[in-house]
This record gives structure tokens, sequence and C-alpha cells, in this order.
């Protein structure tokens, strides 16, 4: 495999701005693209284990080796926060225990749970989801709780709850809590449409194949292109440029290397800025050209 690489824009094409955490990546960016003011927050650093990665050939199986060889993918668990035009909108929660983290990072953007507009979940897993509720209250009372329709419609069929896994019951069981508690305020939205009247050119990216509805966030403005791509990859290092290489926690995997594969030809094309909930980076990066998916 060749060594991936990437680039980071210049300061000069983004307003942005990082906070330094001791010689280490910042655990929180900055910067705003059209009328969004755009923050990356990373609540905690986390390793994966590599053996969720599901290696069809041997130079996937070679290449997990290289980038991973003591069985660990070290990533930070990303969430988003979009403000502009009165909307304030976190994108996923992440887990119920990474809570004081979610709590602290909001505070660092000098905002609190109640002045949350909106929350937008990529899917409903609980490492997206968890931070919904507080020991079983809301843990955001003024904000609506958006899902992309598919992903919404099937957490909440009855005929996909019979034939789920144990596993996957769990996920159905946290969905009918959150509809419990939010009520009405919970809803759907289409990708592809923006997401608020308010602040244009925010739109959800259908990712589906990691769940059956799962989305990224894209934000355009200034001729320029950032997506956050929630889970559509675990093991940079590797799917980057062997997009074919699904995981476990892929609920079709065909369908999520297929999503990858275009993605990824596509942010490379355009040179989009991206970073996503499973990365070993914060500060969104540029993808080169020079490597092909």
């Amino acid at each position: 495999m060749k060594k991936y690489a990437a680039l980071f824009l210049g300061v000069a094409m983004l307003a942005l701005s990082a906070i330094p955490a001791s010689g280490k990546e910042a655990p929180y960016y900055e910067f705003s693209l059209g009328s969004a003011q755009i923050q990356v927050l990373s609540l905690v650093e986390k390793d994966l284990k590599a053996a969720i990665l599901q290696p069809g050939t041997e130079a996937q199986r070679a290449a997990i080796t290289r980038a991973y060889p003591e069985g660990n993918i070290r990533n930070f668990l990303n969430v988003l926060l979009l403000r502009g035009n009165g909307i304030v909108a976190l994108v996923d929660t992440g887990f119920v225990w990474t809570g004081p983290e979610l709590d602290a990072a909001l505070r660092h953007a000098g905002i609190t749970p109640e002045d949350i507009t909106h929350v937008v979940l990529t899917h409903a897993h609980s490492d997206h989801v968890g931070g919904l509720l507080r020991e079983g209250q809301p843990s955001f009372p003024k904000a609506k709780i958006l899902f992309s329709r598919k992903e919404l419609a099937y957490w909440t069929n009855p005929a996909n709850r019979a034939a789920a896994s144990e596993g996957a019951r769990k996920i159905f069981q946290e969905m009918d809590i959150i509809l419990r508690e939010y009520g009405d305020r919970v809803s759907g939205i289409e990708p592809g449409t923006d997401i608020w009247k308010e602040l244009p050119g925010i739109q959800a990216v259908d990712e589906a194949g990691h769940t059956p509805g799962h989305i990224g966030i894209r934000v355009t403005g200034d001729n320029k292109t950032f997506v956050f791509w929630a889970d559509l990859l675990h093991a940079f290092a590797v799917q980057a440029d062997m997009p074919s290489l699904s995981s476990d926690y892929d609920m079709d995997p065909a369908a999520a290397a297929q999503k990858r594969t275009d993605m990824l030809r596509q942010a490379r094309a355009e040179g989009w800025l991206i970073t996503g909930s499973h990365m070993p980076f914060v500060q969104p990066r540029a993808l080169t050209t020079t490597t092909a998916p």
C-alpha cells in the first residue's frame, strides 16, 4: 500500500483557530465557512481493535499489520458544533460515559446544553446517541432531535426489531427511550437538502451502509466544502487507500465499501476538507489526489 499523505489547508484559505494540547493535536478546532461557524470537538482518545476490520485479500491483511502492528487503532472520538443565524446545532453526542467531556467541550465553546437548538444524529449507534440522555432525562431541554428519515424509519420498524440480533435490539431499546423522552421533538431529515433555511449550505450526506440511514454532514460556502463523514471509516490509515475494507460495525459491508469508495474519490477530486467521528486527527484535512482509492 502506498504511504498515505494528508495536506493541511493553509490558514489563508479559511479563518482557522486551534487550542494547543501540550504538543499533541488540539482537541478543539474552529473555522468558518459561509455563514457557519464550525467547531470540531474531540471528546476522548479511544482505541479500537484492528480485529474489527474484515480483510478480503492478503494485501489488506498486510496493510493492517503494517498500520497497526500492536493490533490497536488509536482514534479521537469527534463531534461537531455548527452555529450561525440563531442555529446552535450539535452533530452527535458521544457515549453515555463521555457526558462530562461533552459538557467541558461545550463550555469551552462558550455554550451550555440549554443553548443547543438542534442535535443531528448521524446514526443510532450508542457512541453517537449516548449523550442525549442523563439519568434517563433529556440532556438538551430545548433541542430538536434530527435523524435521517431512513435511520428513524429503520429503528422504529417492529419487523426490523423482531429480526434483529441481541446486540442490535439494544439499539431499538435506546431509540424507544429517546422517542419517549424527546417526544415530538424527534423528526427526520432528507439528505441532499438544506437542513435549516436560516443557515443555508448545510446538508446531510447519504452514507447508508454503516447503518441503513447513516449520514454525514456537508457544509459549503466560499467555494469550498467541508464534510464530517461520521463513521464512513474507522481505520483511516488503511481504509483511506483501501475503501473496500469494511468493519464488523458496518451493517451492510458491501454498501459501506461502495459508499467509502465514492466519497473518497469525490473528496480527492473536489478538494474537500474532511474529518469524521473516528479519526486519528481533529483538525480537518484535504486529502491528496495522488493516492487513488
